[in-house]
């Protein structure tokens, strides 16, 4: 595997975005890297637009399309085809600082023990998105969040060699898993780097942001159930499990298979739960459900 960084885009319909991101690339102080594109079943210009690109050879681009599987799906597809010894996810419509590559590679090679590093967000190279309250330099990023040592969305770059020994589940007419589900099986293996630079320019999600997420969960719920159930499994506060059992219930009304108490992690908190379960059913996945039927 290639020393350097794997930058991996999942894209659909986002030709318009694109561009913003390929430049950044191009500014980039160090070329130890590789752009890959999965193109997830686009019907816009995506293509053209990357081939224009590869033409001009000014980076290593290769452009991967597949039928319309969602994010998830297409970040197995990168993983299975990145050439480098670190993989990093940016999206279509976000880009990195001039140094980002460089500085990554230069933090890695003085690493003695990591799985990965955590990167600011920013709104610009000056004004962070992530809020950092971290003083040791290793965690967990589950660790990280439970405890409030930051809060929002951050970059995150990882061994290639360790990612690759996991994949998000899919199921049938559904196109999405939740990113954490991966995010806390690799947890299990190690602790990542927490590097308090703004390596990232992303923006904050749109104030509708909530209410789609949930439109999206009561669509694919079995890939979220599948992130509750690897959750209740790893938790160990009794907040936590009252939480996901809460959001178990939830995610089992809207799948409407009758194995809500069978397949239970924990039966008899399943049963006390089952109201607040059933309430928060209703208000935040019914709506949708109603909706498309």
């Amino acid at each position: 595997m290639k020393k350097g960084i794997t930058i991996f885009t999942p894209t659909y319909n986002r030709a318009h975005t694109l561009e913003r991101l390929y430049d950044s690339l191009c500014r980039q102080t160090s070329k130890e890297f590789e752009w890959l594109i999965v193109d997830d079943g686009s019907d816009d210009e995506t293509a053209v637009l990357v081939q224009k690109w590869q033409q001009e050879g000014r980076l290593t681009i290769r452009y991967l399309y597949q039928a319309n599987a969602g994010k998830s799906q297409a970040h197995n597809l990168g993983v299975e085809n990145a050439g480098f010894e670190l993989f990093s996810c940016v999206d279509s419509d976000d880009y990195l600082v001039d140094q980002a590559v460089q500085r990554i590679l230069e933090v890695w090679r003085s690493l003695p023990n990591a799985i990965g590093i955590v990167c600011l967000r920013g709104k610009t190279s000056t004004s962070p998105l992530t809020q950092w309250r971290m003083e040791q330099a290793y965690s967990t990023l589950r660790e990280a969040y439970q405890s409030n040592l930051i809060q929002g969305d951050t970059m995150l770059v990882y061994q290639t060699s360790i990612i690759a020994n996991y994949q998000f589940p899919s199921f049938k007419n559904e196109k999405f898993v939740p990113e954490t589900y991966l995010y806390d099986q690799l947890d299990q293996v190690g602790q990542l780097y927490f590097l308090k630079e703004i390596l990232y320019i992303g923006e904050y999600q749109a104030d509708g942001y909530t209410a789609s997420m949930k439109k999206i969960i009561a669509e694919n719920p079995r890939g979220y159930e599948a992130y509750i159930q690897q959750r209740l499994d790893l938790d160990t506060r009794i907040r936590d499990l009252i939480a996901d059992t809460i959001r178990y219930i939830a995610i089992k009304l809207v799948v409407r298979d009758n194995s809500l108490f069978k397949e239970a992690k924990y039966p008899g908190l399943t049963g006390i739960l089952y109201p607040l379960g059933f309430l928060f059913f209703k208000k935040s996945y019914a709506p949708y459900i109603n909706r498309k039927s």
